[in-house]
């Protein structure tokens, strides 16, 4: 009964694809498909079938997400005014977090070896869903190659960001957009902390989360082949 029900909802969201030259902001593919995904992942998530769950997602992205235009968000930087999304000219490794969420223990360390690695034609970008007085201690995790950004529902400028990114799916979630600001592919970062694994096993798992990312869509990365270090 129920996964007849998954199938009838999943159905609801996933029909229909966009024409391939029209333009389409992803905070507008947002709207439109929010809201039947998410009443079909809460009843998965209600009936602890956590692999449905995660097939919806998944199913969300690939069929409505990817391709789309993403917005030309303006986000406060934390050693910056601003990072405006658009006038970086290279492909973007978003990543989303919150100062108060227990992060991996190797996205960091994943996260600074990616920035040596591809800096020249990748750019990094950490969002926090929080104020800047609460991420001092956060930002000295990260290299300077890095672009630290901070939005909060306190300031004004930052609802469209907010409703868009963290109402919508959450964190932490990393998503990679092309040179020409598409969503190529959007990723949870799975919590490793319920689980015991040594500092080196953390990062491996990190790090391949991230590079799988960039290296499948982007031939130019791929042809990097640096040994990788932290």
């Amino acid at each position: 009964m129920w996964r007849k029900l998954y199938l009838l909802l999943f159905f609801l969201f996933t029909t229909g694809n966009y024409a391939q030259d029209s333009i389409v902001y992803f905070s507008d593919a947002v709207k439109r498909n929010i809201k039947p995904y998410k009443s079909a992942s809460a009843i998965a998530f209600e009936n602890k079938d956590f692999t449905e769950g995660k097939r919806l997602f998944d199913s969300l992205v690939q069929h409505k997400l990817n391709g789309t235009l993403f917005d030309d968000f303006t986000i406060k930087g934390y050693n910056s005014k601003k990072v405006i999304l658009h006038k970086i000219n290279k492909p973007i490794l978003l990543v989303t977090y919150a100062s108060w969420c227990v992060r991996n223990k190797g996205d960091a360390p994943a996260l600074n070896t990616l920035a040596n690695k591809y800096g020249n034609d990748l750019q990094i970008v950490i969002v926090f869903w929080d104020k800047k007085k609460n991420l001092k201690k956060t930002v000295n995790q990260f290299n300077s190659k890095i672009k630290i950004c901070y939005a909060n529902e306190a300031y004004q400028n930052d609802f469209k960001i907010v409703a868009t990114l963290k109402h919508t799916l959450g964190m932490p979630t990393v998503y990679y957009i092309d040179e020409n600001k598409k969503v190529v592919t959007i990723n949870r970062i799975k919590n490793q902390n319920k689980i015991k694994i040594s500092k080196d096993a953390a990062f491996a798992m990190s790090y391949s989360l991230f590079e799988d990312m960039i290296r499948t869509t982007n031939t130019k990365l791929s042809l990097n082949t640096t040994t990788r270090k932290h």
